[in-house]
């Protein structure tokens, strides 16, 4: 890209990125009566929201993959128009928005770093660690088209064992070779390394003095904004049905923004409808997703914050996370025996459900309540950090 074009396009991120001051004027809550922290309120601390949107935007990855999985990626590209891609694209900005105001709650609720990480450790390893041993041991080996012993010596099957510590390795010796998203196993695992990303970000801004002040955060959004439009100015996205990578991490920071200022974050359905279209209308600008942090995750907090009437089938256990891990190994080995988009595809769907109430009910569930242990450890006083990080002033 020439430099009169990144001029340009930095200019309009800068511009961008200043108007997030009055756009928060606006969001404060002196006209109106309810504010993010008030709908939080109102729920008892617990909105049923986060529980469905959670749970929909699982489903919304997975049926993305469906095209991917049974078609092939050049094909599901030419599946989705332009008008409609934004839809699918939006889904991971606001997945990684929804992590961000719930993970720094979490944040706001320990008093070390180290519980802070235990804790995001005990929530994301146990269910993964499963996955990816019974993707290795069972899908792999019934799937594989070597012989058992050639596959389990192979050295891609001990490398892909490597997903365990987030080093992520999207395929195994032989398996779905000609499927036609050929030789993938994982992919929806690509995510979990820039999560894990935003967790070191996030506690090193805590260690930095993120209790005293939230100018480190929004100097973060900046820069990250900043980093982006440098970046993909020289580099082209992988896939045009899906944000941007760099977007994620700024949805993150920018959903913790949220979580620090929900006590002044009005909650308005005029808001709600104005972030939504400037959603839109950004994903289909080249280089908009970039600055769609922002809107996505107002509309992400918003509908977490609401509090519909709890179902007690559809909310009897977190089932999200299981969907996410097993949606796609699944979904591959149903192409690979029915390939093409069939009643197989909807099967496949059914049975990641399966899966992830298995995942929840024996494995992430039983897990976490190891959290309890980590609350009852009394932690030395030189690691312990203000915990009243929300009610800072400015």
């Amino acid at each position: 890209m020439n430099p009169v074009a990144l001029l340009l396009i930095s200019n309009r991120v800068a511009l961008h990125l200043v108007s997030i001051h009055y756009v928060f004027r606006y969001f404060y809550s002196g006209t109106i009566s309810m504010t993010l922290e008030d709908k939080i309120a109102a729920a008892s601390g617990r909105p049923t929201g986060f529980d469905y949107l959670r749970l929909a935007l699982a489903l919304s990855v997975v049926a993305v993959h469906i095209f991917q999985t049974g078609l092939g990626d050049e094909a599901a590209n030419a599946f989705f128009p332009p008008a409609v891609r934004p839809f699918a694209a939006c889904i991971l900005p606001m997945f990684f928005a929804l992590s961000g105001f719930l993970v720094a709650g979490s944040l706001a609720r320990t008093s070390t770093l180290v519980e802070f990480f235990a804790l995001r450790i005990i929530r994301l390893a146990p269910a993964l660690i499963v996955e990816v041993l019974l993707s290795a041991f069972l899908i792999g080996a019934l799937f594989t088209a070597l012989p058992l012993s050639e596959y389990f010596s192979h050295p891609r099957f001990w490398a892909y064992l490597l997903n365990i510590v987030g080093w992520i390795h999207f395929t195994l010796p032989g398996v779905f070779l000609d499927n036609p998203r050929p030789n993938m196993v994982n992919q929806q695992l690509w995510t979990v390394p820039w999560e894990l990303d935003c967790y070191i970000v996030l506690g090193a801004l805590a260690f930095a003095g993120l209790k005293k002040s939230r100018a480190l955060l929004i100097v973060a959004i900046v820069a990250a904004h900043l980093f982006a439009v440098f970046w993909y100015s020289f580099h082209e996205a992988k896939s045009p049905l899906i944000a941007k990578a760099g977007v994620l991490p700024i949805s993150f920071l920018v959903g913790v923004l949220f979580y620090f200022y929900a006590s002044k974050i009005k909650w308005s359905f005029a808001l709600f409808g104005i972030s939504v279209a400037v959603m839109y209308l950004l994903f289909r600008l080249p280089n908009g997703d970039l600055l769609v942090a922002l809107p996505a995750t107002y509309v992400t907090v918003f509908l977490g914050v609401a509090n519909p009437a709890r179902n007690q089938v559809v909310l009897s256990g977190d089932y999200s996370y299981g969907i996410y891990l097993y949606g796609f190994p699944l979904q591959q080995a149903f192409a690979h025996l029915w390939p093409g988009l069939n009643l197989a595809s909807a099967a496949a769907i059914v049975m990641t459900v399966g899966f992830a109430a298995f995942s929840w009910w024996f494995v992430e569930r039983p897990a976490l309540a190891a959290r309890k242990l980590i609350k009852k450890i009394r932690w030395p006083e030189r690691l312990r950090y203000q915990r009243q990080i929300v009610q800072q002033s400015d």
